[in-house]
């Protein structure tokens, strides 16, 4: 009996996991958390925040979406101006369902910090395995 219970341990336990990890995969994700609604105050904070000039992404209520330049900002609304576009749209603070602002410049300078130093890390070690390589002989000089 042991002997019949080693051999299917080792022959369908690998089937058992790979079929687990399948069913895994193709079970359907839900989000674990909702996220937070944003509110007129909390747009108005953000859209101060970023300062006049800047872009932001704006997504609506009604789920229209765009892009554009901070033109002017009041106490119920701001004004932005579109790519290509010479007219500016005015958005109201409650129809703002999702605002984008950008990176934050910790994120940005923590991302150029990690490239800059992934380089210097890869310059150290090839230097370090370029100086171990043998040294190629030098060809006689012909007369």
């Amino acid at each position: 009996m042991k002997l019949l219970r080693s051999a299917c341990n080792r022959r369908l336990g690998p089937l058992v996991v790979c079929a687990f990890a399948v069913c895994a995969l193709l079970a359907p994700a839900t989000a674990s958390a909702a996220p937070k609604p944003l509110t007129p105050e909390a747009v108005h904070t953000r859209i101060l925040k970023r300062g006049l000039g800047n872009w932001v992404g704006v997504e609506l209520l009604n789920g229209v979406a765009f892009t554009g330049r901070i033109v002017t900002v009041d106490d119920e609304s701001f004004t932005l101006q579109l790519h290509n576009d010479p007219a500016v749209t005015p958005v109201y603070y409650s129809d703002v369902a999702y605002l984008s602002t950008g990176i934050s410049r910790g994120g940005f300078w923590a991302i150029m910090g990690a490239g800059i130093g992934g380089m210097v890390a890869m310059a150290v070690v090839a230097h370090h395995e370029m100086a171990q390589m043998p040294k190629v002989p030098t060809q006689p000089v012909l007369p």
